[in-house]
């Protein structure tokens, strides 16, 4: 009973030792702090933009059209009396969804092919990586165009279309990782101790190369953010409520007269995703061996 109690402490205080680490190395990129910071704003952003935003982004005539940002109006209003600042903050929960589901989906289908490829070898490895390289040789925003147009435009289709193209360079990442650690001393060990396969990629090569799948999934967010963005500049987004990329192409012929209309949602999407780049390069720096000291 007492060494179970003692191993409880032991566990946590190790907990809290890696966690300090952790922090200890992040915090050494003053970029990636600030990079952190905006992203826990904007998703507290897209949490509760239902509190943040004081108008219904869809709703019309709320103010004079063309207003310029006021006190009233933080960001102005669009050509129909919309409230820009609503319509950014209910797009920037568009952009953290997409994200982030998007990097769900593209991560779990990378790491599982990438393990399986790395781990396997030989024939099954030569077959997946020509499935990758077919994938990779598409240009992903000309097929996702193909494939909404199809299938039609919402949310759901919009990220389940950029999730199962987004896969492969994460694919390409994890088998290169699996590859490498196959031959490990620790794998030789847990092999002559008679572990199985799935032993041995989920308890002894899948915890070591979790921080890269990490580190590839922070950055899988910005590049679905981009990619949708696009998609809703090309007229291809989801209209409830509006994207930050369909915000864009609603004030691109209102550019000249109403710069604010196009401005503050460019502005916020490149944050978006320069935020979760400059995370996405902090978890590195913290996480990979190679560039601890």
């Amino acid at each position: 009973m007492s060494d179970a109690a003692e191993t409880l402490p032991r566990a946590a205080d190790l907990r809290a030792s890696r966690a300090r680490l952790f922090w200890r190395q992040y915090r050494r990129n003053p970029a990636a702090v600030a990079g952190l910071v905006m992203v826990v704003l904007f998703v507290a952003t897209a949490l509760f933009a239902g509190l943040i935003a004081p108008f219904d982004p869809s709703r019309t005539n709320v103010g004079p059209a063309f207003s310029p940002p006021s006190l009233a109006h933080l960001m102005g209003t669009d050509d129909i009396g919309r409230d820009v600042f609503s319509a950014v903050v209910y797009g920037t929960r568009v952009a953290i969804m997409v994200g982030v589901f998007t990097a769900l989906i593209s991560t779990l289908i990378g790491t599982v092919v990438g393990a399986i490829a790395g781990y396997a070898g030989g024939w099954i490895d030569h077959l997946l990586m020509r499935v990758v390289e077919l994938f990779l040789s598409i240009p992903r925003l000309f097929l996702a165009l193909v494939i909404v147009a199809l299938f039609g435009v919402s949310l759901v289709n919009i990220i389940a279309v950029i999730g199962l193209l987004s896969w492969p360079p994460v694919a390409r990442i994890i088998r290169a990782e699996f590859l490498k650690l196959r031959h490990e001393r620790f794998v030789d060990a847990a092999r002559v101790m008679g572990a199985g396969h799935a032993d041995i990629v989920f308890s002894e090569i899948l915890p070591n190369a979790f921080h890269l799948i990490l580190i590839t999934a922070s950055l899988q967010v910005p590049a679905a953010i981009i990619v949708e963005a696009g998609l809703s500049f090309m007229g291809l987004g989801d209209p409830n409520p509006r994207s930050l990329g369909l915000i864009l192409s609603d004030a691109y012929p209102l550019l000249r007269r109403a710069w604010w209309t196009a401005v503050f949602p460019g502005m916020a999407l490149s944050l978006i995703a320069l935020s979760f780049n400059l995370t996405g390069d902090g978890l590195n720096d913290a996480l990979n061996p190679r560039l601890r000291e």
